[in-house]
């Protein structure tokens, strides 16, 4: 009897020093429980109330349970609060970071200020130049325009001469053409002149020879002396020929 009491009161010693045999804690205790209540049936000779402390054992049991729950509580809500302070670690980590990026973006405030003055120094001078090249812009503009009017010039007085030699030639073979005219006029005019002095030498020879005839016959020249034309050669024939239109023709050429 004293041995099994010794034996639950070791066994309740060990279940209260791990949490992990619990459950065969309260198996172990229950056995000693019915091996109590089994002596009590078996010797109902004997006085010794064996269940004595039962009630007493039952209630630690249930505090026992209550503390076990409570503790698998506490674990969870220790888990949960672990979870939470790596939560807020881990945010907190962040929050440190970001702080330290800032801080260290704010120590570069002073260079970045410098830097964006300096752009817009580069700006300006950047403007300033647009501005030239701008103004270099129009004046090579207005050069190739030059360029392009003296090039249409040049060919514009390449077409042009081309245009004046054929002038000419058309020109030269119209002064040609007129010379020629001109000299078959002359010749004409000349033929006519020739064939009317001709015929007046021939008239003054009639009349010459009718004077010698009638002085023969008579003795005596006639009184009434006939009209002779004076003798003209042929340098001396001047031809009407006009040359207005030749020299004005030539003028302009």
């Amino acid at each position: 009897m004293l041995g099994n009491l010794k034996d639950f009161i070791s066994v309740v010693q060990d279940g209260l020093s791990s949490s992990n045999n619990l459950r065969h804690t309260l198996q172990e205790v229950q056995k000693v429980t019915n091996i109590f209540k089994d002596k009590q049936k078996t010797s109902t000779e004997s006085r010794v109330n064996f269940g004595a402390g039962g009630a007493l054992l039952e209630k630690y049991q249930e505090q026992w349970a209550e503390l076990h729950e409570n503790a698998d509580n506490n674990a969870k809500a220790a888990e949960e609060v672990d979870k939470l302070i790596i939560n807020l670690h881990e945010v907190s980590k962040k929050r440190l970071k970001s702080a330290t990026e800032l801080a260290n973006n704010l120590s570069h405030l002073p260079n970045l200020t410098a830097n964006v003055a300096q752009c817009m120094d580069s700006l300006k001078n950047v403007q300033i130049l647009l501005k030239d090249v701008e103004k270099e812009l129009v004046e090579f503009e207005d050069i190739v325009e030059r360029s392009n009017m003296e090039k249409w010039k040049l060919d514009h007085h390449y077409e042009l001469s081309l245009y004046k030699k054929k002038k000419m030639a058309q020109l030269e073979e119209t002064r040609i053409r007129l010379a020629k005219e001109n000299e078959e006029r002359n010749n004409e005019i000349e033929r006519q002149q020739l064939a009317e002095l001709q015929v007046k030498r021939e008239n003054s020879a009639a009349a010459f020879q009718s004077d010698v005839a009638r002085y023969l016959t008579s003795g005596s020249l006639p009184t009434g002396t006939s009209q002779q034309p004076p003798s003209t050669t042929l340098e001396q024939i001047e031809l009407d020929v006009d040359r207005t239109d030749l020299e004005k023709f030539l003028e302009e050429t």
